[in-house]
């Protein structure tokens, strides 16, 4: 069985992704194979940990993005769970004209926040990005043909903006570290909770791959509808020694917390490895800066905000333990 830990520090654009590997060795049957065109998917294959704070970023910035936590599993556990959304996601991929291929299934848990400059304002502040949060639940398909080298992800997110429990989890942390705790969550976007949803589906293509396992370089195109609704077009690369199939290590699809990404591996070496990227959105909605059906004190209409958005992101990934790996961005 296998697990990971991953943190992405947003001020920075920052991944931090340790994946752990229980036990001294891996038997072939604990992670998902191909059997005759279909797949052997371990009850539970992976468990991802995202911690997101830009403390760790340096300075003293604690705006926009400010953090979030989530947790993903992977498996069939992911797929069978109590409240699993997979069969909703399944139904929404066969509208959509996902096409058929052996599936790898994640799911996820997370909160995520977002703060103006000024934390210490008690006042609705109307020339910068309002407070929000959300509070959700994801489930994601892989659906993997390795004979084009093509993969799609598709993603179903459910959840509340503008619970207090992100104020909470901001206080606890600025106390932990000694920092002025926020004072304006009040005018937060749907302040007191409003259901939210979201679907994407990304088709990634591996462009290159070098027959080492040195290198491989891949083209993603996304679409989603909802609280972000957007396209976007990534090509990602990365160089080294991996352990991980090509569309399994995924920062491209990364939407503040990154997507629940199955876990899988495809060989015993330890892995080091640089990667890096580049993404353009065109970005139609953004509840958390617009809002939503709920009055919220603090708002931005569609000409106010910037409708195309660029990405760009380097990093390394490293064996720092037997069975841990960690990576920065």
């Amino acid at each position: 069985m296998k697990t990971a830990m991953t943190s992405r520090y947003a001020a920075l654009t920052t991944l931090v992704a340790a994946q752990l590997w229980l036990g001294s060795s891996a038997e072939a049957q604990d992670f998902p194979v191909f059997t005759h065109g279909a797949i052997d998917e371990a009850p539970l294959s992976g468990v991802r940990i995202h911690l997101d704070n830009d403390l760790f970023a340096g300075g003293e910035r604690d705006r926009d993005y400010t953090g979030g936590l989530s947790v993903t599993i992977s498996g069939t556990t992911a797929r069978d769970g109590l409240l699993s959304l997979d069969p909703l996601l399944k139904r929404l991929d066969a509208v959509a004209a996902v096409p058929a291929a052996p599936t790898y299934h994640a799911r996820q848990f997370g909160l995520m926040a977002f703060t103006p400059q000024d934390i210490l304002d008690r006042e609705p502040q109307y020339d910068d990005r309002p407070y929000a949060s959300l509070l959700f639940v994801s489930n994601s398909r892989t659906y993997v043909d390795e004979e084009p080298r093509t993969a799609w992800s598709t993603n179903l997110t459910i959840g509340v903006l503008g619970l207090s429990l992100s104020e909470s989890v901001h206080d606890a942390v600025h106390q932990l570290v000694g920092s002025e705790t926020p004072q304006g969550y009040d005018h937060q976007i749907s302040a007191g909770g409003e259901p939210t949803a979201r679907y994407s589906v990304a088709r990634q293509q591996l462009w290159i791959a070098d027959p080492t396992g040195q290198l491989d370089v891949k083209t993603t195109l996304q679409a989603s509808v909802g609280y972000l609704t957007e396209t976007s077009a990534a090509v990602t690369a990365r160089i080294g020694r991996f352990n991980t199939p090509w569309w399994s290590f995924a920062p491209e699809l990364t939407d503040y917390m990154a997507s629940p990404v199955p876990v899988a591996r495809n060989s015993g070496r330890d892995a080091m490895y640089f990667f890096a990227g580049v993404r353009v959105k065109a970005r139609a909605y953004n509840a958390f800066l617009q809002g939503q059906f709920r009055d919220s004190d603090v708002t931005y209409s569609f000409a106010d905000i910037e409708p195309i958005v660029a990405e760009a992101w380097v990093g390394f990934v490293t064996q720092v333990l037997e069975n841990t790996e960690l990576s920065y961005s």
